[in-house]
């Protein structure tokens, strides 16, 4: 097994920090109406770092015009990859865009999907959201869509909790 040297993990310690540290910093500002500042933090993070949580309030500030022009279709594309890091928030605003049909084609199967996904998370919107998308879909949709939650839930879906007791699984790739 290869060891790592100190010094990796002394970098790779700081920029976790760094990263963390400016994630706070764009909350902040996010939060005290500061969108220009919020903006480019979190698109520095959500694009360098490659930050689930970065990418998702990235597609909040476009889909409600905060610091940048309004764009659902830039909205979706960071919901999406947010989703696709397994942040439910950003799966139930992917679900309600595809209802709505803004910056992606409105397709009642996806947003029934999305929705599903982040109610695995138990997110409180998403499960009452599922209603709602399932009202639209013919039997037949609602079949197909049964087979994409299975295997959108195994990759999107809450991830087993890490048990402190267990060795960690470590996979060279």
């Amino acid at each position: 097994m290869k060891k790592n040297s100190p010094l990796f993990i002394l970098l790779f310690t700081i920029v976790t920090t760094l990263a963390h540290a400016d994630f706070n910093d764009g909350v902040i500002s996010y939060i005290m109406g500061d969108y220009d500042k919020a903006f480019k933090v979190m698109q520095s993070l959500a694009e360098t770092s490659d930050h689930g949580y970065a990418q998702y309030y990235v597609g909040m500030m476009y889909m409600q015009g905060q610091g940048v022009e309004q764009d659902y279709k830039n909205a979706g594309k960071w919901f999406r990859t947010a989703s696709e890091k397994g942040i439910p928030q950003a799966q139930y605003k992917l679900g309600d865009l595809y209802l709505k049909g803004r910056g992606v084609p409105k397709d009642y199967e996806y947003a029934y999907i999305w929705f599903s996904v982040a109610a695995s998370h138990q997110h409180k919107l998403s499960i009452d959201a599922i209603s709602k998308a399932k009202t639209k879909l013919s039997d037949e949709e609602l079949k197909e869509a049964a087979k994409l939650i299975a295997s959108h839930v195994k990759k999107y879906g809450p991830k087993e909790d890490v048990d402190p007791n267990k060795p960690i699984k470590l996979e060279n790739k």
